[in-house]
């Protein structure tokens, strides 16, 4: 079975229309009844006790206390008593195929950002995103739902097997890849860190001009002030953040200048990454609270995917993922997720990822505590970064950076939503949205692991209900 692990049951009964049901809820026939339920309200933070969640077509129809709820004969019914509902969990960076799509739906993820895929062809109908999109809203194939790139725009040549990367030299180029992507309908444009400055602007202007956000690595010869300034929506893993907050910004933008120009991509990243620690400690809280300021007035989103840049080797030399998930993925992403290249990466040492890891958690909640959005994105697939768990783990990396519990679910529910242009129908649990829903058997107010344990996922107003218990999975080793 291509989707093996998920069957998502529909759940399909006679209902009044939607305009019915709001003039006169107390002769509502809901799909589905969930009952004495604690709702969370994510933009307040708490949980709502003894509610009663009514789902018509897809949508959430009614949200009442169980003591006032209409009657609903012909409902499906599912018992909350002692759960707790939360909205559908959104992952705002990854890099999926059609194996694992199921596993997000496993662990409560509803809806994806696609942030550019391996192997997948732009034309429509090919087997590449725009079908599996498609495959997706049709209900062929069990997913969450997604928003796709297409193409990541970059100005240095990448290996030929990553066709999901273009490449522009000119601004004339990067205009046209716009285009490309718009006309097949990407939902973003996707940037990565080495554009020349020049081609960066004029991708910045085309994309206004098509009104597609523009996402995406703040390339490191344009920094995140004038990204921000041009319009980037979300910046995505940190990179480069410290070279424009550093008390030394000339001479690390020059050698990243001579690394970018030597049309080698590795040399970029050795230099952004490899050195991050050696940049830091020439960190300028002034400038940076300056950027801070920057980013939160022009509402740039900041996806850090703190759980990508933390490896579990740098603690566990012998972790390794959780086999029963990745066998469930295809071979090229089985590949990736699986690690077999030397757990130091671009660093000198274990110890020195770790700590790079750990100055760049400090780096989000300060972000955070000066007012700057931090959404919820993980970068899977990536070693280590499993589709559906990773978002888990990433809430309990932003809880270690100094957010709340509350805040953590806001930013994965409604601010996630609200960067997709999404949050009209998305990210929160009320009357008239789409009833993308899951049900916990614990408070993740009281402990943010709580959203691992899941009794319920609905998708589009359907249960979906998979054989394993993927939602307690992930690496072999604790984070």
């Amino acid at each position: 079975m291509a989707n093996k692990g998920v069957a998502v049951s529909i759940l399909k009964f006679a209902a009044l229309a939607f305009a019915s049901i709001i003039a006169a809820p107390s002769v509502v026939e809901a799909q589905i009844r969930i009952t004495n339920v604690s709702v969370l309200d994510v933009e307040n933070g708490e949980f709502l006790p003894n509610r009663t969640v009514m789902i018509v077509d897809g949508m959430i129809a009614a949200v009442a206390p169980s003591d006032e709820e209409p009657p609903g004969a012909d409902a499906q019914l599912i018992d909350g008593t002692g759960k707790f509902l939360i909205p559908g969990l959104i992952d705002m960076h990854v890099h999926t195929d059609r194996s694992a799509l199921p596993l997000f739906l496993e662990h409560g993820v509803t809806t994806v950002r696609d942030m550019g895929t391996h192997f997948a062809p732009l034309e429509a109908g090919s087997g590449g995103q725009l079908q599996l999109r498609s495959d997706v809203a049709r209900g062929i194939v069990a997913g969450p739902e997604l928003f796709l790139s297409l193409r990541i725009l970059d100005g240095i040549e990448r290996d030929r097997w990553l066709m999901h990367f273009a490449h522009a030299d000119t601004p004339e180029e990067g205009a046209a890849l716009v285009d490309q992507v718009a006309d097949a309908g990407g939902d973003f444009i996707k940037i990565y860190t080495d554009l020349d400055p020049d081609v960066f602007h004029a991708i910045a202007t085309r994309a206004r001009a098509r009104n597609l956000p523009m996402v995406g690595h703040v390339p490191g010869r344009v920094g995140y002030a004038q990204a921000a300034e041009m319009d980037l929506a979300t910046a995505e893993h940190l990179r480069g953040f410290f070279i424009d907050a550093s008390s030394e910004e000339d001479r690390w933008r020059d050698m990243y200048e001579l690394a970018a120009l030597s049309g080698d991509a590795s040399q970029t990243y050795a230099l952004a990454n490899g050195r991050l620690l050696e940049i830091a400690a020439t960190y300028d809280h002034e400038k940076a609270a300056a950027l801070f300021s920057l980013l939160r007035d022009n509402e740039v989103g900041i996806v850090p995917t703190l759980v990508v840049l933390d490896d579990p080797r740098w603690r566990y030399p012998s972790a390794q993922p959780d086999p029963a998930l990745v066998a469930r993925l295809s071979e090229i992403y089985s590949n990736i997720v699986t690690p077999s290249d030397d757990p130091r990466g671009p660093f000198a040492t274990v110890t020195d990822g770790l700590a790079a890891h750990l100055r760049q958690r400090q780096l989000v909640g300060d972000m955070h505590r000066a007012g700057v959005a931090i959404l919820v994105g993980t970068d899977a697939s990536n070693p280590f970064v499993l589709p559906g768990i990773s978002l888990h783990e990433e809430l309990a990396q932003l809880v270690r950076a100094g957010l709340t519990n509350a805040e953590v679910l806001r930013a994965a529910t409604i601010t996630n939503a609200r960067y997709l242009d999404a949050d009209n129908r998305i990210g929160s649990i009320a009357v008239g949205k789409e009833a993308d829903l899951v049900l916990l058997r614990n408070n993740p107010l009281v402990d943010i692991a709580a959203t691992r344990d899941i009794d319920a996922v609905l998708f589009d107003g359907e249960v979906v209900q998979f054989e394993s218990d993927g939602a307690q999975g992930g690496q072999s080793a604790p984070q």
